[in-house]
């Protein structure tokens, strides 16, 4: 098995993503002939629970789903519906971890299982955990559904794991949505929108917090079953890049073709298979981090700089201006305008 899957690599079982949709829609009225129309998923399969998917099957199998299903709570439902879930050896392993620190940590040995779409990087700074999100698998227009899926999972989960709800802090890039009700209803109101990053926040006082069901022995035990049978890759295609170029930036597409023992050609087509390119991954990464430098830890020009490995400040600022489309001067002045502390 590859180290890293691609949007038509099938890796991930029907029966916990795939069968959770197919339910919430059939609930809702919705033909099961036309969910699965132009996703080359049967129905006799997932009950079988022996086929795997692809993250393109299930990104189609969204998308029809969206446009299906009446209302606009779909993906939130979905959300919640995820864990514990149907994957009995994964859902194991998360009840059992020691705390929310745990959990993510054994969440990345498991999410390519559960949930592939999402990389989230986190940080932590002045007594906060930073969440910082980008898109996994290549996910297209069915990004903003998968946001809101991850975010109402992450709500269930933590409440389910420690038995009370944390106060989470949404940034979403995407304007305010009309169907605010719903974001509301599943994520609670701490919730921005056309934010510079896609970001959960949250209190370390929660991070260490012990789970009540916290079990090394069954924990261990779940994690030698997973172990057992383990066949899908760890991370998705555009994940596997931006980790790269994050701990060097100064590799190249020749540099990471090699390192995915690939040609150069066969990385461009499969970057636009996955609707970007290697410049546009890197700008993505960049960005993400000099707003994350700038905006969360305060830095300077000269700081962020000398961070992201640039010999002058007047390179730095073109850069800037190429990511984000402001200078980091007008960047800081309409931060301040907003009331970070929540």
């Amino acid at each position: 098995m590859k180290a890293y899957a691609t949007l038509e690599d099938k890796y991930f079982p029907a029966q916990q993503l795939a069968a959770s949709l197919i339910d919430l829609a059939a609930n809702r009225g919705v033909d099961r002939n036309k969910l699965l129309r132009g996703t080359g998923i049967f129905y006799e399969d997932i009950r079988a629970g022996t086929v795997l998917l692809s993250a393109a099957q299930m990104l189609r199998l969204m998308a029809n789903a969206r446009q299906l299903m009446p209302g606009k709570d779909a993906a939130f439902q979905l959300g919640r519906r995820l864990f514990p879930g149907s994957y009995s050896q994964a859902a194991n392993l998360l009840l059992h971890s020691q705390n929310l620190r745990d959990a993510f940590r054994l969440f990345s040995l498991v999410k390519m299982q559960l949930f592939p779409f999402v990389q989230a990087r986190l940080f932590n700074h002045q007594k906060q955990c930073f969440l910082l999100l980008d898109d996994a698998i290549g996910c297209g227009n069915e990004f903003q559904f998968v946001i809101e899926t991850y975010c109402a999972a992450l709500v269930s989960a933590s409440r389910l794991l420690l038995g009370q709800r944390i106060p989470f802090y949404f940034d979403f890039p995407f304007p305010r949505p009309r169907y605010i009700q719903e974001f509301e209803e599943n994520l609670g109101y701490r919730l921005r929108f056309s934010q510079p990053l896609l970001c959960i926040r949250f209190d370390q006082e929660y991070w260490l917090k012990t789970f009540p069901q916290a079990s090394q022995t069954l924990k261990w035990h779940a994690l030698e079953q997973l172990h057992s049978t383990a066949r899908s890759p760890r991370l998705g295609f555009l994940e596997v890049i931006r980790q790269n170029v994050l701990h060097n930036k100064s590799t190249n597409l020749q540099d990471m073709a090699d390192i995915l023992a690939i040609s150069a050609a066969t990385l461009k087509r499969r970057l636009k298979q996955h609707g970007t390119s290697f410049m546009q991954l890197q700008d993505d990464v960049n960005r993400q981090q000099a707003l994350y430098l700038l905006h969360v830890k305060g830095l300077n020009n000269e700081d962020i700089a000398a961070q992201m490995a640039f010999n002058d400040i007047p390179n730095f600022r073109r850069a800037f201006k190429r990511w984000t489309g402001s200078t980091p001067s007008q960047a800081r002045l309409s931060w301040k305008l907003i009331d970070f502390s929540g």
